[in-house]
């Protein structure tokens, strides 16, 4: 596999300065164990060579290079932060291309660059041993994604934090192309979808997305369900890291992890004592150390082609009681609780006084209280009046509330003759029976 030189891990969000560094830290100390990579050889600084030779040639089985290939030599200016074109040149019906007359200094890098198309690759020079035998591949292209698979997907949890229930995710696909030829999409093609780009889908919920690659440059299609990339994949082994943050729900959420490509092999990194991971094909937890922190590794082998992997995890951290209750009062939820929670109390408590105020202890009771609470409606009304006529009571205030008590004395008043009306009917009713008795009583004595 090619060497990853150093890659940014871009995080952006509302997580502590602290976890978003551990973060980094882990990720960063995380790559050196999953890409074991080794020392590149360097040319020496002290007797720089003063010219190149190199030789391009096509990788492809059967494939030509194309007639007048250009290849430029770029000079890197560390100490000024320039990069700048130094040379043209055309390579030879063999390939072979060359530079002389070299200028060396301290400070000053060198790049070559074959104009292949859609394809550019590149060398830097401070990498290679021996500038007398710089070797430079392209390949014929092909839009078809048939040879390209995933040799590996790592995804990696470095850092939980349960306060604000989010994860820190840290992913790394290796991407491999088996075949000759390089991968190239038909941008032009007015009917491109996201099925004809190299895809891979994140987890509902994810935010803060950053993608590092080796791959060649291309863009970044960022989709509901992840990303799609346009870059060339050319034949070989190469490796795209994906740092996102992923909020989540209880202590568990399902990621639905498709793999159009299939993958010789998937790994999930929990924290020790951060949860578990469950999956078809998984085996059973192993305990690794990265960076001098536990992890619990769990991985399945030999997945096909559009494998769809629900991968579950669960027992997730969860917030202290201390916790919630702090950040129940930073919210000032507990403001509104309280208030309605008053707001209610308040309510029963006059509804109670209305009730028990208004309500007649006994019948005898009943014509005294309708006076008062009859009359007390239209002192009200008198009131309302007042404060309309002297202005400290608006006019749409004053007919809401007008109208409103002038229909509390309408219904009082069908109340009250409804129940004058049942009482007057209870009465007969009582005459009526008392009159039966006397004589049921005559007609016994007789």
């Amino acid at each position: 596999m090619n060497h990853l030189p150093p890659i940014p891990i871009k995080f952006h969000s509302n997580l502590p300065a602290s976890r978003l560094l551990a973060i980094a830290i882990v990720g960063a100390l995380a790559l050196a164990f999953l890409f074991q990579s080794s020392e590149l050889p360097v040319a020496s600084a002290q007797n720089p060579p003063d010219r190149i030779l190199g030789k391009v040639s096509n990788g492809t089985e059967g494939g030509v290079l194309p007639v007048d290939l250009r290849v430029i030599l770029m000079s890197i200016d560390l100490a000024n932060n320039q990069i700048i074109e130094q040379e043209t040149t055309s390579v030879d019906e063999d390939g072979i291309f060359r530079f002389s007359n070299l200028v060396s200094r301290s400070g000053l890098d060198y790049r070559v660059i074959v104009n292949g198309g859609s394809y550019t690759p590149s060398v830097e020079m401070a990498a290679v041993e021996n500038w007398q035998n710089v070797r430079i591949n392209i390949y014929d292209e092909t839009t078809s994604l048939d040879e390209v698979s995933v040799s590996s997907y790592v995804m990696m949890i470095p850092t939980i934090d349960a306060r604000s229930r989010q994860l820190g995710v840290l992913t790394v696909i290796d991407v491999n192309n088996t075949g000759d030829e390089i991968w190239v999409p038909d941008i032009t093609n007015p009917e491109l979808s996201g099925l004809d780009l190299l895809r891979f889908n994140l987890p509902v919920g994810f935010t803060d997305l950053s993608i590092e690659s080796e791959l060649p440059t291309g863009n970044i299609l960022e989709i509901d369900s992840g990303f799609a990339l346009t870059n060339p994949v050319p034949p070989g082994e190469f490796a795209i890291l994906i740092s996102y943050i992923l909020p989540y729900e209880g202590d568990n959420f399902d990621f639905n992890l498709k793999l159009p490509y299939g993958a010789d092999q998937v790994r999930m990194l929990l924290p020790d004592e951060g949860g578990s991971v469950s999956a078809d094909g998984f085996s059973t937890a192993k305990s690794i150390v990265v960076a001098e922190r536990v992890f619990n590794q769990y991985e399945g082998d030999d997945y096909a082609a559009e494998t769809d992997l629900v991968v579950g995890f669960s027992g997730l951290p969860q917030p202290t009681l201390g916790q919630t209750v702090s950040d129940f009062f930073d919210g000032r939820t507990y403001v509104i609780v309280i208030i309605w929670i008053v707001g209610v109390a308040l309510l029963a408590i006059f509804g109670y006084a209305m009730y028990s105020s208004r309500k007649p202890s006994n019948r005898s009771d009943q014509d005294d209280y309708e006076m008062v609470a009859r009359s007390e409606v239209v002192a009200e009304i008198a009131e309302i009046d007042q404060k309309y006529e002297d202005g400290s009571l608006g006019e749409d205030e004053y007919n809401q509330k007008r109208e409103e008590l002038k229909n509390f004395v309408l219904e009082f008043d069908e109340a009250t003759t409804s129940l004058e009306q049942q009482s007057e009917e209870s009465d007969e009713k009582l005459e009526d029976s008392s009159d039966d008795e006397d004589n049921t009583s005559e007609d016994t004595d007789k």
